[in-house]
C-alpha cells in the first residue's frame, strides 16, 4: 500500500487502488464512488481527484484515481470510522516521516532540488514521447496499407516483447476488436473469400493462403474501422515509447 500513497513535493498523494485495499472494497466500487463525489463537487473544487493510467499484469492500461489528501478525506467519508481512523494515522506517520527527511544543509538541498530536475525532465520525455506515438499513429495511409499496417503491428509487439507470442495476441486483440465493431464474423468471410477464389480457378496456394488482412483488406469499411483500431492500439501500447 505504501507506494500507493506518498508524500510528494510535500503534498499527500493517493491512489484510488489504496483506498479499495484499505477500505476491503473493488477498485470498480471506489471508482464509482470517486465519480459521484466529482459530479456532487462544484466544478473548481473537482481538481482533488485526477483520472490517471497504470498498467496491469498483462501491460493493459487500466484507469484509475490520484487524489490529493483532501480528496482522500473526502472519499473516506463515505467509508467506515476505524478504517478511516487507521487512514488518517498513516497520514500524519508518513508527514512525519517526510519531515525528518527534509534537507538540513545547503548541499542536501542543492541535491534534492537537482533529483526533482532531472524527475522533472524524465516526465517531459514521457510525454514529448507520447505525443510522438499519437502523431505517428496518425500519419494518414497513401501508399501500402497493408505494409503500413504490419510496421504498426510490430511496433505494438516490440513493444510487449516482440516474440512470435507478443505478435500472435496483436492480431488476435485487433480482429476480436474489428468483429465486434464492425459485427462481422471473419472466419466466414475467409471461407467465402477462398470459395470464391476456387470458383476463379485461383491456385491452391492462393486459397490455401487467403486469411482475414485479405478480407479486411477488400472491404472498404472493415479496412477503414481496422485501420482506426490499429492507431489506437499503437497508442495504447506505444504510449511514451
Amino acid at each position: 500500500m505504501n507506494e500507493l500513497i506518498r508524500i510528494e513535493n510535500g503534498e499527500v498523494k493517493a491512489d484510488s487502488r489504496m483506498v479499495a485495499e484499505h477500505f476491503g472494497k473493488r477498485h470498480d466500487a471506489v471508482m464509482r464512488d470517486i465519480r459521484d463525489e466529482q459530479e456532487k463537487l462544484p466544478e473548481e473544487d473537482r481538481h482533488i481527484f485526477v483520472e490517471i493510467y497504470y498498467e496491469d499484469a498483462y501491460n493493459r492500461k487500466q484507469p484509475a484515481y490520484e487524489m490529493t489528501e483532501e480528496g482522500l478525506m473526502q472519499l473516506a467519508a463515505r467509508y467506515d470510522a476505524v478504517s478511516r481512523r487507521k487512514l488518517i494515522v498513516k497520514i500524519k506517520e508518513l508527514k512525519a516521516q517526510n519531515q525528518q527527511k527534509q534537507p538540513q544543509s545547503q548541499a542536501e538541498f542543492i541535491f534534492m532540488m537537482a533529483q526533482q530536475a532531472l524527475e522533472q525532465e524524465r516526465k517531459l520525455t514521457e510525454i514529448q514521447g507520447t505525443v510522438q506515438v499519437i502523431k505517428d499513429a496518425m500519419v494518414p495511409i497513401e501508399d501500402d496499407w497493408r505494409l503500413e499496417i504490419k510496421r504498426m503491428i510490430n511496433r505494438i509487439a516490440l513493444k510487449l516483447g516482440g516474440g512470435q507470442n507478443e505478435h500472435l495476441k496483436i492480431r488476435h486483440e485487433s480482429y476480436e476488436t474489428l468483429e465486434k465493431k464492425a459485427h462481422a464474423n471473419l472466419e466466414i468471410r475467409v471461407e467465402n473469400l477462398q470459395n470464391r477464389l476456387m470458383r476463379n480457378g485461383a491456385s491452391k496456394t492462393a486459397i490455401r493462403t487467403a486469411n482475414k488482412l485479405d478480407v479486411i483488406e477488400q472491404d472498404p469499411k472493415l479496412k477503414e474501422i481496422y485501420t482506426g483500431i490499429i492507431r489506437q492500439m499503437v497508442i495504447k501500447y506505444c504510449e511514451g515509447v
